[in-house]
């Protein structure tokens, strides 16, 4: 009987032992533990960005970790983060790439430089992200640009680009680097969030249907007739355009053109002239010498042109297209005058804004009119 009551007592506390981890072979700890437990906390309430951040963090120390790759995986398949962490950079389940973008100093409060994250795995779209409200179809692959926030420190969303079939893809990404780096090259210059205005990302739509060409609509950018061949440097100048529609502030009032807004012209007169004093990034798509050179050439001919005359009142109450002109000339005066910075600040305080409204707002910079025509002699920048 005694015996048998010692036999009992050394197996329960042998058993104690062994609970306890102090006798046989160790088992390690999980290191992740937390935040696996902070990661499924964040799905069970529908945080997907916050999961698929936690999960990162995991698969940028051990990529090979199984249940956070299996985890994240299975998140961004169900639905794609609106923001990531810094470790997508390494550690995203998906193709892309990390670019940065640098701008030479134009003043104060300017960021110098920005970070891109680009998806490249034309990813079948989710529901709720392939539907076309102006068209009322369907787009079957969607990409992302997401860009680095520095006061949230993480990538956020800022364009998505949509197309309907492979043989579009090499075009819809390139549409997605370069609003991608329009984005950036507003938010540098103009000193403001270019989607501000909307609140949501910017989407462009690539499509085989319509007549060559494309349009803006609200947030979003229509590239129409994709396998229809362009001249050099015409698909960035048509991106561009529809990017000054959906960024800038709207200038407008020439009922007497196709098109009665002019934010559209001077996006693509003043992107080429601010990349040209920065460098062109090798990454940006299409031919950009052929974009740039033209550009540089309508801008200087409308600069010269307004110069030589000065303010022409019967113009700048006129709706056709010389009149346009005409505002066009003023308007790059203005900028080429003030600089960049200050003319974001022009631009603010006329959104929606006649003529009448952008000289007003001009002026109260310190602009004055009335001795432009003094200035012929001076080159266009």
């Amino acid at each position: 009987m005694r015996a048998g009551l010692l036999r009992g007592a050394a197996t329960l506390a042998l058993s104690v032992a062994l609970l306890c981890g102090r006798v046989g072979p160790a088992v390690a700890a999980d290191p992740y533990a937390t935040r696996r437990m902070m990661a499924s906390r964040y799905e069970i309430h529908g945080l997907v960005e916050k999961a698929v951040a936690e999960y990162l963090k995991i698969l940028a120390e051990d990529p090979d970790d199984p249940q956070a790759r299996q985890r994240v995986n299975a998140l961004v398949a169900a639905q794609m983060p609106t923001w990531l962490p810094k470790e997508a950079e390494s550690a995203a389940p998906f193709p892309h790439e990390a670019i940065e973008l640098k701008f030479d100093a134009i003043g104060e409060g300017a960021q110098g430089e920005y970070h891109l994250l680009l998806t490249r795995g034309a990813f079948a779209a989710q529901e709720g992200q392939r539907w076309d409200e102006l068209h009322e179809k369907g787009f079957a692959l969607i990409d992302y640009a997401y860009l680095w926030h520095p006061v949230k420190q993480r990538y956020e969303v800022r364009v998505a680009a949509h197309w309907e079939d492979s043989s579009q893809t090499e075009l819809a990404q390139a549409a997605l680097r370069a609003v991608a780096v329009f984005h950036c090259l507003a938010r540098e210059y103009l000193g403001f969030d270019p989607t501000g205005r909307w609140g949501d990302p910017v989407d462009i739509w690539v499509t085989q249907k319509g007549e060559p060409g494309a349009r803006a609509q609200g947030r979003s950018i229509y590239l129409y007739a994709s396998q229809t061949p362009r001249p050099p440097g015409e698909w960035l100048r048509e991106v561009a355009h529809e990017y000054g529609h959906v960024s800038f502030p709207g200038l407008g009032g020439f009922e007497d053109t196709d098109d009665p807004w002019v934010d559209g012209h001077l996006a693509e007169l003043l992107f080429p002239k601010w990349l040209a004093s920065c460098g062109t990034p090798e990454w940006l798509p299409w031919d950009v010498e052929a974009w740039t050179s033209e550009a540089a050439q309508r801008r200087a001919l409308l600069l010269s042109t307004f110069r030589s005359a000065g303010p022409d009142g019967a113009l700048l109450e006129g709706k056709d297209a010389a009149a346009r002109d005409h505002f066009l000339g003023l308007v790059l005066e203005v900028e080429d005058r003030v600089g960049p910075q200050t003319f974001g600040e022009v631009l603010k305080k006329c959104p929606q804004g006649t003529v009448q409204h952008f000289m007003t707002a001009a002026e109260a910079t310190g602009v004055t009119f009335g001795g432009l025509s003094d200035q012929e002699t001076r080159e266009p920048s």
